[in-house]
């Protein structure tokens, strides 16, 4: 086998560990359960929200974070719209969950109409040439028709806002995921090389 070979092979062997290593982390947080106080959870979600560069919009349920939209992309050619939802639920034993979801669009070119943000005193990002936002808050985007919203679980969110939380047991998790993978990885012949 010519290194170059070996190589590329180790590589794609190694991808593949890192998203399913990935994704048995951010499946663990759909198990978790936190004996802490609720508010406690959800300030702890409120910071992990913030360094994401999203705000957050009055409610009126403590259980409850929404962000506005979060626009990222050049208005003359592209731009991804998304949101972020938090919500926190009380279980009858007195704990804790927490569940994230993530609205997204993307919107095509100034082809179609685009969403409009909140006036402001200053001219709108449409009016510029080749700017390119790196954080708008908008209102409700009018969306195309080619523009439908996808909503998903974020369970990546979720996992950061439990490794804040609680790093010892987010690193117990980290350590068992890596010796499950080494220890299934070594099970499957094709993925050994020799």
């Amino acid at each position: 086998m010519s290194p170059q070979f070996a190589s590329i092979l180790m590589l794609l062997v190694l991808t593949g560990c890192t998203s399913q290593r990935q994704t048995l982390l951010e499946r663990t947080t759909s198990y978790v359960v936190y004996d802490m106080p609720a508010r406690q959870v959800m300030k702890a979600a409120e910071a992990v929200l913030s360094e994401r560069g999203y705000a957050l919009l009055p409610s009126t349920d403590p259980l409850f974070l929404i962000t506005p939209w979060k626009v990222s992309g050049n208005y003359d050619v592209f731009t991804h719209w998304s949101r972020l939802y938090v919500e926190g639920y009380k279980r009858p034993d007195g704990r804790f969950t927490v569940r994230a979801y993530q609205m997204a669009a993307n919107m095509p070119a100034r082809t179609q109409s685009l969403p409009a943000p909140e006036k402001t005193t200053m001219s709108a990002p449409e009016e510029k040439q080749n700017i390119m936002p790196t954080v708008l808050l908008s209102a409700e985007p009018v969306l195309v028709r080619s523009a439908r919203p996808d909503l998903r679980r974020d369970r990546e969110l979720e996992w950061a806002i439990m490794e804040r939380l609680d790093p010892d047991f987010a690193g117990r998790v980290k350590t068992q995921v890596d010796i499950y993978l080494a220890h299934s990885s070594s099970e499957r012949p094709g993925d050994v090389l020799e």
